[in-house]
């Protein structure tokens, strides 16, 4: 796909700390794993998979991250050795996330830099596949909304809190927690981020 092409043309040059690789976990996200259930974990648009690693919490929970690149994934996947973090924990699928089907639903789901990274056209697919993804009731879609800035263009492409929470309440979610501004954003990032809490209703 396009997106593969793209997102492996990238991966060439990320090295640690770099364009959007933060060379560690996300501050608010680490802040988080408080708020979120424990189970199975996934973050599509993983990349090295800091924040997988840090969201298993030592293997309280296990974590699949998803990313299109093949570099992207074999990177994830030797960083996680180097901190020999138990792999049957933290696992690496390289994947597009619109025809990802695992055939189960996760505890807790984790957007950020993710949604951004995509043409805008494919929103309103992002959130429908985030329902079918999502459990219903206990399960939780955190969203760490960035950039939230006027601009045209991307990738990153801008976002807002209304922006995600028509998406994402159109597709059937409630918000249950909410930041309008994160105080301990990654450097760079400050003033550009809110961070919410979603979940599907139990059905009836």
């Amino acid at each position: 796909s396009d997106q593969r092409t793209q997102w492996s043309t990238m991966w060439a040059k990320v090295e640690k700390g770099t364009f959007f690789d933060l060379n560690g976990p996300t501050p608010p996200l680490a802040r988080i794993k408080k708020l979120l259930p424990q189970g199975i974990a996934l973050i599509p648009g993983c990349g090295r998979g800091y924040d997988c690693i840090s969201l298993s919490e030592g293997g309280k929970r296990t974590v699949i991250g998803l990313d299109i690149a093949e570099k992207a994934v074999a990177e994830a996947k030797k960083y996680r050795d180097e901190l020999k973090v138990d792999a049957k924990k933290v696992k690496y699928v390289c994947a597009d996330f619109f025809t990802f089907t695992p055939g189960m639903k996760y505890d807790v789901v984790i957007d950020y830099t993710f949604l951004c990274a995509l043409p805008p056209d494919l929103r309103k697919k992002w959130a429908a596949k985030m329902a079918l993804l999502l459990r219903e009731g206990t399960g939780r879609l955190a969203t760490l909304i960035f950039p939230i800035v006027n601009k045209a263009g991307g990738p990153p492409y801008a976002m807002s809190v209304d922006l995600v929470t028509d998406l994402l309440t159109s597709a059937g979610f409630e918000r249950v927690y909410f930041e309008q501004s994160v105080k301990d954003s990654a450097p760079g990032r400050e003033g550009k981020e809110a961070l919410a809490l979603w979940k599907l209703p139990a059905k009836k």
